[in-house]
């Protein structure tokens, strides 16, 4: 009878853990109950975009509303005007050095595009939130 007894407190005494497991690694259970406390969603779109004397490629990439996003950008051709790659709407213009990444970081809207254009706005393209 007391080993009953015992084997019951013991089960509720668990109960409330079990509830709340989430991810199965420490790390990611730290992680995503400190996000969870914020409020907010651990989201970051890692993002990769090639210039060359034609234009971007792709010219159009999706992107979760609110989402951190870190845009790798590599211009491979000297022709064209892509030495450049300007985010007008974030105030950010950034030199692309030839067949080199350079590394552009930003937060999505909640709705909408964020377009990007060459240094002389000849060249178009954009992220849309979805």
């Amino acid at each position: 009878m007391l080993s009953l007894r015992l084997t019951i407190i013991l089960t509720i005494a668990a109960l409330p853990g079990a509830c709340d497991r989430g991810p199965s690694t420490p790390a990611a259970s730290a992680g995503a109950h400190a996000a969870h406390a914020r409020g907010v969603t651990p989201t970051t779109a890692h993002l990769q975009l090639t210039v060359d004397g034609s234009g971007y490629h792709p010219s159009s990439l999706r992107s979760a509303p609110n989402s951190a996003v870190h845009l790798s950008v590599t211009r491979t051709s000297d022709e064209g005007c892509g030495q450049q790659i300007v985010f007008p709407s974030l105030n950010i213009r950034r030199d692309l050095p030839l067949n080199q990444s350079v590394d552009i970081e930003f937060t999505m809207p909640p709705t909408g595009e964020v377009a990007f254009t060459c240094g002389m706005s000849m060249m178009r393209g954009s992220i849309v939130a979805n």
